[in-house]
């Protein structure tokens, strides 16, 4: 009885070691039948999905970019062409930096949401083998150390193996409660198949670990996604600002205001040439005037101090020295204030006829009065009592020498305006008529 029940436990022992070797031999872990062991084999990852800085799911949040986004480009366009002062400009740059600041956040938070949300769902896609498939594939791979690796034929029944030396000793199998309460035998079979109940129970156990940790790794994604979209500006603060960015825009008070304003045409340039041509040549006169003004003070200052020295000669006997000469009548001389005078009232004469005084005398020494005298008899002055000879006299021609010509009447209007006159004498109704004769300064 005793060799009886020992052979018996053997027997079980096998049946339960051929039973879970063939199982695994020709069955995978989701009980489909596999020439080889596939379960350990990692699962194929999705591939990585394309997020680009532009996407935002929400779709007010979108309608509103789209708005701000158009809003943006005139903001752009009228801050580099618009006339406006340093402080709207200013203004107008502020704001658009705001708007475009808060569409950055946006887009941010939509890329980060998305992102996490698409991690989340690559995750959960991916084949996943419940706890009883991955400890079986578990089980297998730690039983086929211990399996012969020679062909099998499929075609016997993996649960029901036949034992050949049970069924020649005529033992009937144990049942599996019969089985249980027999102790195992320290033989290289018990070993094995303690081997492959603690590769399974390690097996679960993992499996247990990675779906928590996955478990934890979504939750983590899903807090993620929440605070990126709790950071981002709403659909209605975008819209306000984008509003108030437009109204700035728009303002019909000239601080926004684009002025387009068309190419000048071809006359138009030739009309701005010639007018900066008359410009230059009203420059280069006025400097001239100044020029001449400045000229004609030194002079005159000059002339005052030389008068001055004149005055203590007698008449006709003035030195040529103390004496100024005219540029418009070469060899002829006067005392310097009076040539000065002259000088001015022939510049008024010439804007007028278009030409200058006509000299014909002016200083005249006293040998020239006697000359004078000789000449004309009673018609000339003493000698040594002419204005003539106290350089304040000239006489004129041009048309000057005679009374009702244009040129003695504009001499009669305008040569006061400088210091010099017709003496009553020799005007038409005097005691001496004389039309060209004109004296500066003189008193009677």
């Amino acid at each position: 009885m005793l060799r009886r029940s020992s052979f018996a436990v053997a027997a079980a022992l096998t049946t339960v070691a051929l039973t879970t070797t063939a199982a695994v031999s020709f069955t995978g872990s989701d009980g489909t039948a596999n020439g080889s062991t596939t379960a350990a084999e990692p699962a194929v990852q999705p591939a990585a999905v394309a997020i680009t800085s532009a996407v935002v799911t929400d779709p007010k949040v979108r309608s509103a970019s789209e708005k701000a986004d158009a809003v943006l480009t005139d903001a752009d366009y009228v801050t580099r062409e618009g006339d406006l002062t340093v402080k709207d400009r200013k203004k107008l740059q502020a704001a658009t930096k705001e708007l475009r600041t808060m569409l950055d956040r946006a887009r941010d938070a939509a890329v980060t949401a998305t992102g996490l949300r698409q991690n989340a769902a690559a995750s959960r896609s991916t084949e996943r083998a419940s706890l009883a498939d991955r400890a079986a594939a578990a089980s297998t791979t730690a039983g086929s150390g211990t399996t012969d690796t020679a062909p099998r034929d499929t075609a016997a029944d993996a649960t029901n193996p036949t034992n050949l030396a049970v069924a020649a000793a005529g033992v009937t199998p144990l049942g599996g409660q019969q089985t249980e309460s027999l102790p195992l035998l320290d033989t290289p079979l018990a070993d094995s198949v303690v081997s492959t109940a603690a590769a399974q129970e390690s097996a679960e156990e993992s499996a247990e670990e990675s779906e928590q940790a996955e478990k934890s790794a979504d939750t983590e994604d899903a807090k993620a996604a929440a605070e990126s979209a709790a950071a981002a500006p709403s659909a209605d603060r975008i819209e306000k600002v984008t509003t108030s960015l437009q109204r700035l825009i728009t303002k019909t008070d000239g601080d926004a205001v684009v002025s387009v304003k068309p190419g000048p045409t071809p006359e138009e340039i030739a009309a701005a040439k010639k007018a900066a041509e008359e410009r230059r040549e009203a420059r280069a006169e006025r400097k001239a005037e100044r020029k001449a003004e400045v000229a004609r003070e030194k002079a005159a200052a000059h002339a005052k101090e030389m008068a001055k020295a004149a005055k203590s000669y007698g008449n006709g006997q003035i030195p040529s020295s103390v004496l100024c000469g005219l540029s418009f009548a070469s060899g002829e001389q006067l005392r310097c204030d009076a040539a000065v005078a002259l000088e001015d009232l022939n510049r008024a004469f010439r804007s007028t006829f278009g030409r200058s005084l006509d000299l014909t005398d002016g200083y005249r020494s006293y040998g020239e009065q006697v000359a004078v005298a000789a000449s004309r008899g009673a018609l000339a002055a003493v000698p040594g009592t002419s204005n003539h000879g106290l350089g304040q006299a000239v006489d004129l021609s041009g048309g000057i020498e005679s009374f009702g010509s244009a040129e003695h009447a504009w001499m009669v209007a305008n040569a006061g305006k400088f210091g010099w006159k017709h003496p009553g004498w020799a005007q038409a109704g005097g005691s001496k008529p004389e039309a060209w004769h004109w004296e500066y300064g003189t008193k009677y």
